[in-house]
C-alpha cells in the first residue's frame, strides 16, 4: 500500500474517533453486542473502537462498509458521509494491482498433486533459469507454474526483495499492461517517444532486468510467469525478445507456457507437457478398482485436467467408476467427441448446470467471455434480475459459488463482496463449445447491454473511474469474444461496440499514465464510425496549419473544418433513423447512473429516491421523466445517438492525444514544461495541429446539435405546467464542454503575451453560465444538468476564469492587481467548496490552480495556503489514482518545491526534497535523468545551510537584507498540515456560527475537532522546544 493512501486512511479513522461522543460510543457497543464482552469492555472512546473494528478483520483501508453501517444505525451521518468519500476516493483491493499480477492470482487447484512433469520442472529451474511448458489444454501448464511460483515464494520468504510476476501473454496489449503494471510497482516512469506498443514492451522488459541486476535486487531470485501465449495472435519476435532480455541473468527465472514452438534459440528449454503417468493417475483416482481407474485414465490420455472432471464428478454424485464410464460414454452433446478430456469436462459441467437450474441462478453461460482470472463478485450480482434485493443477490451468489467451487470449477480468494473469482480458461472454453451458435450470440447480447449499461462514459467522478477500471479487462475479453463470433451485426449491435470500445478508451485516459492503451480503443470507436455509419474509412481535413488567431480559430477552425463538420452531422442524423426504438429504450431504461444524476432526475421529476432501484430507471420512472422533460422522445435520441457518440469519442481522443504528446516530452524539455518559475514561454505546450482538428470538429458538431435540438416539440401539457416550464428545450451537454476545453488549448498553446486573446476567454466563459434558464443539458436523451445544478461545471469555469485572470496579471501590466485580485478571489471560492469536491477524479488539478494563485499574492497566510494545495495535489494523485506517476504528480511536485525554496522552512524544504528524490527515482532510466530536478535539490540544500546557519547564529547579517518571508503564525511551526486545518476549520466555524440553519451537533463536532487540532500543535511546540 502507498504511503499516501496510508495516510487518508489513518486521517479518517482519526477524524471518526474524534468526532464520536460517549453516547456514540454506548450505541455502537450495544450494536456490536455479538462481540465478547471483555472485549467490549475495552472500548472507551473512538480510538478504542477503530482498533477493535481492525482487530477483528471489520475495518481496513480496502474494507470501511462496516464502519459506515454504525455510523448510520446510530444516525452520525456526518461521519458516515466522511467514510463514504474516503471509499469513492480510494482504491479497493482489486484495483491494488499488485495483486493481481503477484502471487495471489495464481490459483492452485484443490486437486493438484505433484507429477513427474512438475518435477521435472524444478529440477530443470535448478540448471537453467528459463523453462518453456508446451503442451496440448488440459495438461496442467499454468497449474505447475503457479505451484512453482508458491514454491519459489515459500522459498525466498525471507528475502523481502524477491519478485513474484504474472504477465499476461495472449495479446500484446496485455503484455503491455502487465508490465506498465511492474514499471509502476518498481516506481519506474517510462517515456517512450514513438508511441509504439511494441517498442514500449521491449523498453519495459530492459528496465526491468536493468532493476533487478541493480544492487538493490541483484542479491534476489526473481520469477516471471508468462502465460496464455497462443501463437495464432500474438507475434513470436514479441515473446523471443522478452526471452532474450531475461534469460541472460541467472537471477531471474521464467515459465513460459505456449501451444506451439517458439524460437529454435530456445529449443533445449522446453519439456514437453502430457500428462500424468499411469501410477500417478490411478493414485489420483483414488478408487478401489485399479484396473477401472486404469482404463478411465487410458480413455483421457492420462490428462491432469480430465482426471480432475472425472474425480470430481465421482466424488460429488457418490458413483462408482464403472457408472461413471457409461454415463462418459453417453455424453454426445458436444461437437468435439474426439478428445476425452473435452467430454470429461462436459459431463461435470452439465451436472453443475443442473444444480444451478434448480437454484434458478443463470450466470454460468457467462463466465468464459470475462477475464477469467479474476471475476469480481460485484460483476455476477449486476447481472442477477434487478427485482432481487441485495439480500437475495448475495444469498443466491453464495450459493452459486459453493456449487461451482464444489465441482472444482473455479477458486475463490477475498470475502464478502470484496471476493474475486479464478476459472480455468480451458475448463469456460469447453463451457462455451457445448452451446450453439445461436445459444452464445444470445448470451453476448445479453452481455453486450451488459457492459453498455454498467460502464459510462463520463468518468469525471471517482465511483464511475472506479466501477470502469473493474470492468475494463472483462469488457476487453468481452469484445474480442463478440468479434470472433458475431459476423454480421444490426445496427443496433455496432452502437453498442461503438459505444463500448469509446468506454474503454476514456478508462484508459482517465485513469493515467495508459494513453497508448486509451489510443487503441479510441481508434476503434472513431473508426468504426467512420466505417459504419460514415460508409468509408476516416475522412480526411484540412488541419489549422497556422497558429490560430481569434478564440473562435481555436474552437471551430477554418471554413473547411466547419464544412466538413456539418457534412459529418448530417450523414450521421440520417444513420441515427435506423437504430430501433427497443434499442435506445433498454440504453435508457438499464442506464447504471451515477448517484448525481440520479439525485438530480428525482429532484426534478418529483421522484422518490428509494423509488430507484439499483442507480436505474424503471419504465414507470421514464414516463414520468418524460412527462416533466427530462428526457426526450426516444425518436430524437436515436436521431442524435451517433453524433452525441462521435462528439464524445472526439473530445476524448483529442485529449488523449495531446497526453501521449506530453509522455513524449523528453527530459529537456519536461522541467521548462511543468514550471510556473519560469517565463511565459516554458508553462505552454502548444496543440498540435491534429489535436486541434478533433477538437474542433467535435465543437462544431456539438454546435449543430444544439441547433438541432431548438426544433424538438417540448411538451407542455398544461397539467403539469409548473414543472415542464424549468424545462423548455434541450441542449447537449457537450455545449459548455467543448467551449472550456477549446479555451483550455488556447491557454495551453499561446506563448505570447495576448491580453486580448485572455480578456476573449474570460467573457465567453461568463456567457457560458448566463441564459441557461428552461435549458436542460442532456446525455443521450437525458438531461444531466439545470441551471446551476451542476458543480462541476461551475468549477471548471471558474478555474478558467482563474487561469485568464492570472495570465492577464502577468501580461496586463497597467491592471495587473486587479487580475490578480480576481484570481485570488475565485481561489478563495474553489477553495470554500473543496470538501464537495472530493468525489472528483479532477480534484489534483484544482488544488495545483488554487495554488498557483496563492504563490502569486504573496501573503503570510497565502503562501501556507499554497503550500498546503500543491501537497493535497500530489497526495491526491495517489488517493485517487492507484499510485500510478501522472502529469499532476510532476507539476505539484515542482511547484512545491519552488515555493519551499523561496519561503524557505526546514521541514517542509526535507519533505519536498524526499518527494523529488522519490519521483526523479522513476525516471531513472529515461536519458539525462541524472539531471532531472538538479536546480530544485541544490536549491534546498542550499536553503537548508542557510537555515541551519541561521539556528547557530552564524551570518546572521548576511540574511538580514536577503527578500524572505517573516515567519507568522502560520510559519513557526513544521506542521504545514494541522495550521492549515485549523485555519480551514476556523473559517467553517464562522459559517457555522452564521448560519442558523446548520445543527448544532455539526458545530460541536467542528470545535472538537479544532481544539484537537490547537492541542497537537501545542504538543509538536512542546516537543520542539524541549
Amino acid at each position: 500500500m502507498e504511503p499516501e493512501v496510508s495516510e487518508s486512511y489513518k486521517k479518517l479513522t482519526h477524524e471518526v474517533a474524534l468526532g464520536l461522543s460517549k453516547d456514540n460510543i454506548k450505541e455502537i457497543k450495544f450494536v456490536l453486542r455479538d462481540f465478547k464482552k471483555r472485549a467490549l469492555e475495552k472500548v472507551i472512546n473512538g480510538t478504542d473502537l477503530i482498533q477493535l473494528l481492525e482487530e477483528r478483520d471489520c475495518l481496513s483501508v480496502y474494507q470501511v462498509d462496516k464502519l459506515a453501517h454504525l455510523l448510520r444505525t446510530i444516525n452520525r451521518h456526518d461521519l458516515d458521509k466522511k467514510v463514504q468519500m474516503f471509499k469513492d476516493s480510494a482504491i479497493s483491493s482489486y484495483l491494488a494491482t499488485h495483486d493481481y499480477f503477484g502471487l495471489n492470482s495464481m490459483h492452485v487447484n484443490t486437486n493438484y498433486m505433484e507429477t513427474l512433469e512438475y518435477r521435472n520442472i524444478c529440477d530443470h529451474l535448478k540448471q537453467d533459469n528459463l523453462v518453456i511448458l508446451k503442451g496440448p489444454p488440459g495438461t496442467w501448464k499454468s497449474q505447475h507454474a503457479f505451484k512453482y511460483a508458491h514454491y519459489f515464494s515459500q522459498e525466498q520468504k525471507n528475502d523481502l526483495k524477491s519478485l513474484v510476476w504474472r504477465v499476461d501473454c495472449s495479446t500484446d496489449i496485455n503484455i503491455y499492461n502487465s508490465l506498465s503494471h511492474l514499471m509502476n510497482y518498481f516506481k519506474i516512469h517510462c517515456i517512450s517517444s514513438e508511441n509504439r506498443i511494441e517498442e514500449s514492451i521491449e523498453m519495459m522488459i530492459m528496465s526491468t532486468v536493468a532493476t533487478l541486476e541493480s544492487e538493490c535486487y541483484k542479491d534476489s531470485k526473481h520469477l516471471f510467469i508468462l502465460l496464455g501465449i497462443i501463437c495464432t495472435t500474438l507475434p513470436k519476435e514479441i515473446i523471443n525478445t522478452i526471452l532474450k532480455h531475461l534469460k541472460p541473468h541467472e537471477n531471474i527465472l521464467v515459465i513460459l507456457t505456449v501451444n506451439e514452438s517458439l524460437s529454435e534459440d530456445f529449443e533445449n528449454n522446453v519439456i514437453e507437457m502430457h500428462g500424468m503417468t499411469e501410477e500417478e493417475a490411478i493414485a489420483f483416482l483414488d478408487v478401489p478398482d485399479s484396473m477401472a481407474a486404469k482404463n478411465v485414465a487410458k480413455i483421457l490420455s492420462f490428462s491432469p485436467a480430465g482426471l480432475v472432471y472425472a474425480r470430481t464428478y465421482m466424488h460429488q454424485t457418490k458413483i462408482s467408476i464403472e457408472h461413471y464410464l457409461k454415463r462418459f460414454e453417453n455424453i454426445t452433446s458436444i461437437e468435439d467427441q474426439e478428445n476425452s478430456t473435452t467430454k470429461a469436462c462436459q459431463l461435470l459441467i452439465d451436472r453443475a448446470d443442473e444444480k444451478l437450474k434448480k437454484q434458478k441462478i443463470k450466470l454460468l453461460q457467462y463466465l468464459p467471455y470475462f477475464n477469467t482470472d479474476n471475476i469480481p463478485v460485484f460483476l455476477l450480482k449486476s447481472l442477477l434480475p434487478r427485482n432481487l434485493s441485495d439480500n437475495e443477490k448475495s444469498s443466491l451468489i453464495n450459493t452459486f459459488l459453493k456449487i461451482l467451487t464444489s465441482y472444482s470449477l473455479i477458486a475463490i480468494s477475498g470475502q464478502d463482496d470484496s471476493r474475486v473469482i479464478a476459472a480455468h480458461s480451458y475448463t469456460l472454453m469447453i463451457l462455451k463449445s457445448s452451446k450453439t451458435k445461436d445459444e452464445r450470440l444470445a448470451h453476448m447480447e445479453t452481455l453486450l447491454d451488459y457492459f453498455v449499461s454498467y460502464m459510462d462514459l463520463d468518468a469525471r467522478l471517482l465511483e464511475v473511474i472506479h466501477r470502469n477500471v473493474l470492468l475494463v479487462n472483462h469488457a476487453k475479453a468481452f469484445l474480442n469474444n463478440f468479434e470472433d463470433e458475431s459476423e454480421s451485426q444490426t445496427w443496433d449491435q455496432k452502437a453498442r461496440k461503438c459505444y463500448l470500445y469509446a468506454a474503454i478508451g476514456i478508462t484508459y485516459r482517465m485513469y493515467g499514465n495508459a494513453e497508448l492503451s486509451a489510443d487503441v480503443y479510441l481508434s476503434k470507436a472513431k473508426h468504426m464510425i467512420y466505417r459504419a455509419a460514415l460508409c468509408g474509412g476516416e475522412l480526411p481535413c484540412d488541419r489549422t496549419s497556422e497558429c490560430p488567431d481569434t478564440l473562435n480559430d481555436y474552437l471551430s477552425g477554418s471554413k473547411a473544418i466547419q464544412d466538413r463538420a456539418k457534412e459529418i452531422f448530417e450523414n450521421l442524423l440520417l444513420k441515427g433513423k435506423e437504430l430501433s426504438p427497443n434499442f435506445i429504450e433498454c440504453f435508457v431504461e438499464n442506464k447504471y447512473r451515477n448517484s448525481r444524476s440520479i439525485e438530480l432526475l428525482c429532484k426534478y421529476g418529483n421522484i422518490s429516491i428509494t423509488d430507484i432501484k439499483n442507480n436505474q430507471l424503471s419504465g414507470h420512472n421514464i414516463d414520468q421523466l418524460r412527462i416533466k422533460n427530462l428526457i426526450m422522445d426516444s425518436k430524437h435520441i436515436a436521431e442524435t445517438f451517433w453524433i452525441e457518440l462521435l462528439i464524445t469519442t472526439l473530445y476524448n481522443a483529442s485529449k488523449n492525444t495531446w497526453l501521449m504528446e506530453l509522455s513524449k516530452d523528453e527530459r529537456n524539455n519536461l522541467r521548462k514544461r511543468i514550471s510556473t518559475a519560469s517565463t511565459a514561454s516554458s508553462i505552454c505546450f502548444p496543440v498540435t495541429s491534429d489535436i486541434l482538428l478533433e477538437h474542433q470538429l467535435s465543437h462544431g458538431l456539438t454546435k449543430h446539435l444544439e441547433e438541432f435540438m431548438k426544433s424538438f416539440n417540448i411538451n407542455k401539457n398544461s397539467k403539469h405546467s409548473s414543472v415542464a416550464q424549468k424545462i423548455q428545450k434541450f441542449c447537449p451537454i457537450f455545449s459548455p464542454v467543448t467551449h472550456r476545453n477549446g479555451i483550455l488549448y488556447m491557454l495551453r498553446s499561446i506563448c505570447d503575451k495576448q491580453p486580448g486573446l485572455l480578456k476573449s476567454a474570460i467573457d465567453l466563459l461568463s456567457e457560458l453560465d448566463s441564459n441557461t434558464d428552461g435549458i436542460g443539458f442532456t446525455e443521450f436523451g437525458v438531461v444531466k444538468r439545470i441551471k446551476d445544478s451542476s458543480l462541476y461545471h461551475y468549477v471548471m469555469i471558474d478555474k478558467l476564469k482563474m487561469e485568464c485572470y492570472e495570465r492577464l496579471s502577468k501580461s496586463d501590466t497597467l491592471s495587473e492587481e486587479d487580475h490578480l485580485g480576481e484570481a485570488v478571489k475565485i481561489a478563495e471560492q474553489l477553495e470554500k467548496e473543496i470538501d464537495n469536491m472530493e468525489s472528483w477524479k479532477a480534484l489534483s488539478g484544482i488544488h495545483l490552480k488554487i495554488a498557483n494563485v496563492f504563490k502569486l499574492k504573496n501573503t503570510e497566510e497565502n503562501i501556507q495556503r499554497a503550500k498546503y494545495h500543491y501537497k493535497k495535489a500530489f497526495d491526491r494523485e495517489y488517493e485517487s489514482n492507484n499510485t500510478r506517476l501522472t502529469r499532476f504528480h510532476l507539476k505539484a511536485v515542482v511547484r512545491y518545491a519552488e515555493c519551499c525554496i523561496q519561503f524557505p522552512m526546514k521541514a517542509e524544504l526535507m519533505d519536498v526534497s524526499k518527494l523529488l528524490k522519490g519521483v526523479k527515482h522513476r525516471f531513472r532510466f529515461i536519458h539525462e535523468a541524472d539531471s532531472l530536478f538538479e536546480d530544485e535539490i541544490s536549491e534546498i540544500n542550499k536553503c537548508l545551510g542557510n537555515l541551519e546557519e541561521k539556528a547557530d547564529g552564524i551570518n546572521m547579517s548576511s540574511n538580514e537584507d536577503q527578500n524572505e518571508l517573516r515567519p507568522s503564525k502560520y510559519a513557526q511551526t513544521d506542521d504545514l498540515e494541522d495550521y492549515y486545518a485549523m485555519w480551514l476549520l476556523e473559517k467553517k466555524r464562522d459559517l457555522l456560527i452564521a448560519d442558523k440553519e446548520r445543527t448544532e451537533t455539526e458545530l460541536k463536532r467542528i470545535s472538537s475537532e479544532l481544539e484537537s487540532r490547537k492541542n497537537k500543535i501545542a504538543e509538536n511546540n512542546l516537543l520542539k522546544e524541549n
